[in-house]
């Protein structure tokens, strides 16, 4: 055929261009960086007192609720966890760190070619402890909870990353909870303060 290296060059070049199509994920594990919806409610003063200058410090998250991620689907439900932790040991010898860890499920809503949109649930247990520069808070424990509708593109079978938002709840004890920073409070948002949402990217394993 006259043409015919012109058709076959035009075939493989919308074969590359062509958009990959996601694999059905049941039966696979995956693992991966998820950033959740966490934390929430303003940052709060309380009274955690400087010893040099009797000032108080404005409570921060001790850890950003992201981490590793390890999330397993069959059929429509995916169970999922994320785990993350910081540790803090100034030369002095005093130490900060914090950790948490979430566990939830995600149902899927819509399965398309690239894109599958998911609604999950996720209970979230923090835990932290300040004694540095002379400012000490003791151990405190946080918790919260999530409700993630989250989109998730797949670029080929194995690789995908998330976009997620959604309402969260946290509950903050007299001793600041380490997921929030704030303390004394039941703290309900759908965006909060500094982002609006998670992110996150997992390579699925065959």
């Amino acid at each position: 055929m006259k043409y015919g290296w012109l058709v076959s060059a035009c075939g493989v070049a919308l074969a590359w261009t062509a958009p990959a199509r996601a694999h059905d994920v049941d039966g696979k594990w995956g693992i991966g960086f998820e950033e959740t919806l966490t934390a929430v409610g303003s940052r709060q003063i309380i009274p955690i007192t400087d010893g040099l200058s009797g000032t108080t410090t404005a409570a921060q998250p001790d850890i950003r609720a992201s981490g590793l991620c390890g999330r397993w689907w069959f059929g429509n439900v995916g169970v999922e966890a994320v785990f993350g932790f910081a540790l803090h040991k100034p030369a002095e010898g005093d130490t900060e760190f914090g950790s948490f860890l979430s566990a939830g499920l995600l149902y899927s809503v819509v399965r398309a070619p690239q894109v599958n949109l998911t609604i999950g649930l996720r209970a979230l247990g923090g835990v932290g402890r300040t004694n540095a520069s002379n400012v000490s808070t003791g151990t405190r424990l946080g918790m919260a909870f999530e409700i993630p509708i989250r989109a998730e593109y797949f670029f080929n079978p194995q690789f995908a990353i998330a976009g997620a938002f959604g309402p969260t709840l946290a509950y903050n004890g007299d001793r600041s909870n380490p997921l929030t920073g704030g303390s004394s409070s039941v703290d309900l948002a759908i965006a909060r303060g500094d982002f609006g949402g998670g992110l996150g990217f997992t390579y699925y394993i065959h």
